[in-house]
């Protein structure tokens, strides 16, 4: 029964093989599924031997033999052997997995990680979805400190397995380490929702918390690494400086840390605060602020001895400067309560009132962060680029002529800067004052002739004005100095298409325009016109149906496009669909000549 049971085995074995294209069938053949018979019952030495019996059958040996024989050979711990059937199977078939799998393998047991990567890029190219390969390939480009590479196979593990913990967590790190704290602080959170208790997630985002200023967040992290008995002496007195800033008796946790001489200068002023000791505590945060302005504790516990002295000057300088570091760890509404806390205290305080305006203008208060900007404009002598932010601030609430002055004024201040001409120039356009927004972007330019966008208005300024032959020689420079801008080609190209010039270049303009915005309504019908320009009426046709799927109705100037599709119908002889089309364009924006083509169609239809 049992010989009966081997041969069934072998003839099986036979027939997996019989695909493998050996040259010399019989005894190959034979000595291969031999080879998987002993693999079967797990004799490995009489697996090896067949197997290389096989390899010497055969004239031109399948990459998938040398692909068995390594594996065995690996097994058998013959591990220079089992590499030598790996490359040579590579070089018979440079695309097998399975041998691109083990050169890999045995590349990063020998610690040559650069020529492994090699390897695995090809076999990930292949097998893009495979996690031990993406596993293999974040160790080696771990070990190469390729971090950027890092981050992208990380991603690409997520991707195909959002619940794989530790790829949430080395990504938080590497974003960590390189201070990108807002996506380190998503990897973290993610790793909690699959596992609330994670107690490296818990610890990285107190940390992140900590050190971004959000101490409200931090302290709520210490509760819970603490409640796990995780804190040790460093970590207690960051607990304690975070219950101090917060207003909160940190008193309780100084008394747990054991090493009282090994305590930081912050953590040594914090306790003499609470035992009276003011003078001694307020030099020791004044030296920690002289070694590094950027933090918090220090500020706090001035403003704290400030309070216990009844010392406005000095309360209200440290809640200033406390204001301002909140203010760059984009912190505003802290920012914004020790800033008013300061303007109580002195209205008159032109630098307060200047930094109230920004943290307005970051919350996008902008009623308020004008009038700030405004106080401190009026009383200041040395205005800064106050009168640019007013610029910026006025456009963005749609008061150009205002927007306007304050642009003068800041010229007024720096003419030499190029800039500011420009964001004139765009003010000028706005409100159709075409000749004075070609002046503004003249000057410019001439104050700087390597910018792009500076021809690029300028030659819509001209367009606007009518002067075509000074727009397209405009656009044309922009173009030479950045030939990547899509709004840049589309604008040229389609002014090159209505004009009836350089058709066919106008249609490669156009066509990099889409390239960089396939679905983009404006540059569809920009093509489309370009076609309707070259009589090729049904690729206009097409071009033009499909910008009107992308119409922004409320944008008025895209009447134009259903004009054009109106335009193409016609002429194509589809008149109720001309009218249709063209009638439509009339809803977005009533023009003289529309209405006059429709009445013209609908005399034409009657005749």
């Amino acid at each position: 029964m049992k010989l009966h049971y081997t041969f069934f085995i072998i003839l099986i074995l036979l027939l997996m093989v019989s695909n493998l294209n050996f040259a010399t069938p019989t005894d190959a053949i034979s000595s291969y599924a031999m080879g998987y018979y002993y693999l079967y019952n797990d004799d490995l030495e009489m697996a090896k031997s067949q197997f290389k019996l096989a390899l010497f059958h055969e004239k031109e040996p399948p990459s998938e033999l040398y692909a068995i024989l390594s594996k065995v050979c690996n097994w058998l711990g013959a591990y220079e052997e089992a590499k030598q059937y790996a490359i040579k199977g590579l070089e018979t078939n440079p695309e097998n997995v399975e041998l691109l799998e083990l050169n890999a393998m045995f590349l990063i047991s020998e610690g040559d990680y650069e020529e492994a990567l090699h390897w695995l890029e090809i076999l990930s190219a292949k097998r893009p979805y495979d996690l031990d390969v993406l596993i293999s390939l974040a160790e080696a480009y771990d070990r190469v400190e390729n971090e950027d590479m890092l981050i992208e196979v990380y991603g690409r593990m997520i991707t195909i397995n959002p619940s794989l913990i530790d790829a949430h967590l080395n990504l938080g790190f590497l974003y960590t380490k390189r201070g990108i704290y807002s996506l380190a602080q998503e990897e973290y959170q993610k790793v909690l929702e699959l596992d609330p208790e994670n107690e490296k997630a818990i610890f990285y985002l107190t940390y992140i918390y900590l050190s971004t200023g959000k101490t409200q967040e931090a302290l709520g992290f210490f509760r819970k690494l603490d409640n796990k008995n995780l804190l040790n002496d460093e970590m207690l007195e960051d607990y304690a400086s975070n219950l101090f800033i917060e207003g909160q008796d940190p008193t309780p946790v100084l008394q747990r840390i054991e090493n009282t001489e090994e305590i930081s200068d912050e953590t040594k002023a914090i306790q003499l605060i609470f035992d009276g000791e003011l003078e001694q505590a307020q030099k020791i945060f004044e030296q920690v602020i002289s070694d590094n302005p950027a933090g918090i504790t220090a500020y706090v516990g001035l403003i704290n001895i400030a309070q216990k002295k009844n010392n406005i000057d000095m309360e209200r300088r440290w809640r200033f400067v406390l204001a301002g570091n909140y203010f760059s760890f984009r912190m505003f509404d802290k920012a914004l309560r020790e800033s008013q806390l300061v303007k109580q205290m002195d209205s008159g305080f032109l630098e307060n009132r200047y930094l109230l305006g920004d943290i307005y203008y970051a919350l996008r208060d902008l009623d308020n962060a004008v009038s700030e900007y405004e106080y401190f404009a009026d009383k200041a002598e040395e205005k800064g680029d106050v009168y640019l932010k007013l610029g910026i601030l006025n456009d963005e609430m749609g008061n150009h002529e205002a927007a306007i002055g304050y642009f003068l004024h800041a010229i007024e201040l720096s003419p030499e800067s190029d800039q500011l001409y420009y964001y004139l120039g765009l003010e000028y356009r706005i409100i159709e004052e075409y000749e004075n927004a070609v002046g503004a972007f003249k000057k410019a330019i001439e104050l700087n002739e390597g910018s792009a966008d500076y021809y690029f208005n300028l030659g819509v300024s001209y367009e606007r004005m009518g002067i075509i032959p000074e727009a397209i020689m405009h656009l044309d420079r922009s173009i030479e100095l950045d030939d990547t801008n899509p709004v840049a080609l589309n604008y040229l190209g389609y002014l090159l298409a209505d004009e009836g010039l350089r058709l066919d270049e106008a249609k490669e303009l156009i066509h990099k325009a889409l390239d960089a915005d396939p679905t983009n309504g404006a540059y569809l019908d920009s093509m489309g016109w370009v076609y309707y320009r070259l009589s090729d009426y049904e690729k206009a046709r097409e071009y033009l149906e499909q910008a009107i799927q992308y119409l922004d109705v409320s944008i008025e100037e895209n009447y134009l496009i259903y004009d054009h599709l109106g335009d193409v119908y016609y002429v194509i002889g589809l008149f109720a669909e001309a009218n249709e089309t063209w009638k439509k364009a009339l809803q977005i924006k009533y023009t003289e000549e529309i209405d006059q083509k429709i009445r013209e169609l609908e005399e034409e239809i009657k005749r």
